[in-house]
């Protein structure tokens, strides 16, 4: 998937979708139980050999206390929501979610000095299915892949490429798994 950031390093949710037609069919009840999914985030102009995505999301020249916060998410669900806001680990129909906040400032040790030190923190957060279900996560439909990002300035205007690899194996679902799959996208 592929997908560009503003002049602001803002990204608004977006959606791109993997096909799992070849694995998966309602009819015949074959579906995928996912077990493991992983996100690599790459910038093709990030550097002449490495093409690395730039972790740190925004720097910050201005004065004493100024921080800088520039976050990115990304998930995998098999329902579209409108918003990044909306969707969480405990989001209907949503397999993981992956969160990196990068915190870049200045701060000021002694308020009555004006003393300063610059800081970075980079964090990462990943909500997957490992432990919820570990037999796997059981799709009957093809995946969304979603990502949206608030100042990522150190990537401004480029074209990021979204690689996703899934850990799968076939299953057949059961009649009655079928039908709760199937009620529970029919009652939204």
């Amino acid at each position: 998937m592929q997908f560009d950031f503003d002049a602001s390093g803002d990204r608004t949710t977006l959606y791109g979708r993997i096909d799992l037609s070849s694995y998966v069919n309602p009819v015949e009840r074959s579906g995928l139980a996912i077990k493991q999914m992983f996100f690599q985030l790459r910038s093709p102009d990030g550097g002449t050999n490495t093409g690395i995505f730039n972790p740190v999301g925004a720097i910050t020249s201005n004065g004493p206390a100024q921080i800088e916060l520039s976050s990115i998410k990304m998930w995998l669900s098999t329902r579209a929501y409108e918003n990044a806001v909306d969707v969480g680990i405990a989001s209907p129909d949503v397999l993981c979610v992956y969160e990196r906040n990068s915190i870049a400032g200045n701060t000021v040790f002694d308020g009555a000095t004006p003393s300063s030190s610059s800081s970075l923190v980079i964090l990462d957060q990943w909500y997957g299915p490992e432990d919820l279900h570990p037999s796997g996560y059981t799709v009957v439909s093809d995946l969304l892949v979603g990502v949206a990002a608030e100042n990522w300035e150190t990537e401004y205007e480029k074209t990021i490429e979204l690689d996703v690899v899934l850990i799968a194996e076939p299953i057949k679902v059961t009649t009655e798994r079928m039908n709760e799959i199937l009620s529970q996208a029919q009652d939204l």
